[in-house]
């Protein structure tokens, strides 16, 4: 894991790659999108020096950033209810954008590419969830509306095949719904599909859902194989699905829950490795053995740094010349040290590979962990 002192903002909304970690997008939680050169140097903030480019069309805070690693397009979302494509034009050297008619009233709150890039699915406090792909005839990207929701959608994860999302909502629930919305889609799924699902073929439909979270669901996972689901909500809960079943019962819902802060990210590294971060500034590696999800361990191990240890050492001595003294009638009060290398909550996940992924935070921090 990288631990990185120096900072290039006072804190992070999102991040995103490109596929081979030469350049990152981030967003210093505000309206604006930064491109920084990594120079070689991805896990190395301060070796990013200045940012190469400035993506400023939207008119306030950006939500969420996603980096296309084949296509190289990068699609952002944000408050002002719009989302852009943005392309990069070798010529000109420049990013050109393309705005996404969304058709929502509130606020978007996260956005996905699907795995081979030709869609990507917008979440927003209008309690519908846009799924936008790219119409050669009119050249421009179209969406269709998802519903079914009763609150703000904050998160989605795409299954592996392109067809189907997994949201997660603050009316408490987990839903899988059918995302076919192109002609290739509906021949892919007439040539089969690994699911068994009612009415599977009909763009929007709610094919199951889960309530176990008694919470908001903060984030959703899908995994590799596209045979397991996981949500994390705000009662510090962990849950994972099986999808071998188009009759899911409640029973097959594995529940994990923790004693520290709520998780605000999901993901899996592999099909039998998983890990969630958010408020608890730590994150956590989950493992299936014999059939069974388990917390394994924190990733963190929560030391004290090199300076604080000094800082300490260095004032033992006058702070004992005052250790006697009357202390009658005053309450002492124990300051807290934070032990984390994140010194405030991880907002964004980024998995990049089987046993690599980032993370950023309200610190103003991007870290590369290695499993």
């Amino acid at each position: 894991m990288s631990h990185q002192p120096q900072s290039i903002a006072k804190n992070f909304s999102c991040h995103a790659w490109n596929s081979d970690r030469s350049k990152v997008a981030l967003s210093p939680n505000t309206e604006e999108v930064l491109i920084f050169d990594t120079n070689g140097a991805p896990e190395e903030m301060k070796k990013w020096n200045q940012p190469e480019h400035k993506l400023q069309e939207h008119g306030s805070f950006v939500s969420a950033i996603d980096w296309h690693p084949e296509t190289n397009n990068i699609v952002t979302c944000g408050f002002d209810r719009n989302a852009y494509v943005w392309k990069y034009d070798s010529r000109t050297k420049k990013w050109s954008p393309a705005l996404v008619i969304l058709r929502i009233n509130r606020a978007a709150t996260s956005v996905r590419w699907s795995p081979n890039g030709e869609k990507f699915g917008v979440t927003s406090g209008a309690k519908c969830v846009p799924i936008c792909h790219f119409e050669e005839s009119n050249n421009w990207w179209i969406s269709k509306m998802i519903k079914k929701h009763k609150s703000t959608v904050v998160c989605l994860a795409w299954s592996p095949d392109n067809l189907f999302i997994v949201t997660g909502s603050t009316d408490y629930k987990c839903r899988i719904f059918s995302a076919v919305v192109t002609d290739g889609d509906t021949q892919k799924l007439s040539e089969g599909s690994d699911y068994k699902w009612d009415h599977q073929d009909e763009f929007g439909k709610c094919l199951i859902e889960f309530d176990q979270a008694k919470a908001w669901v903060q984030g959703v996972a899908w995994s590799p194989d596209g045979r397991n689901i996981a949500f994390v909500g705000h009662g510090s809960s962990t849950h994972f699905v099986a999808l071998d079943d188009s009759n899911i019962k409640d029973s097959q819902v594995e529940t994990i829950y923790s004693k520290d802060l709520p998780n605000l990210n999901i993901e899996f590294m592999t099909d039998t490795i998983a890990v969630t971060a958010g408020y608890d500034m730590n994150p956590h590696l989950y493992e299936k053995k014999n059939g069974e999800w388990n917390f394994i361990k924190k990733l963190d191990p929560e030391v004290e740094n090199t300076a604080t240890k000094k800082a300490k050492s260095n004032t033992a001595a006058a702070r004992s010349k005052f250790g006697k003294m009357d202390k009658h009638g005053q309450s002492k009060k124990k300051k807290s040290t934070i032990k984390t290398f994140h010194k405030n909550a991880i907002v964004d996940f980024i998995k990049i590979d089987d046993s690599t992924f980032s993370t950023c935070g309200l610190d103003g921090r991007i870290l590369i962990w290695n499993l």
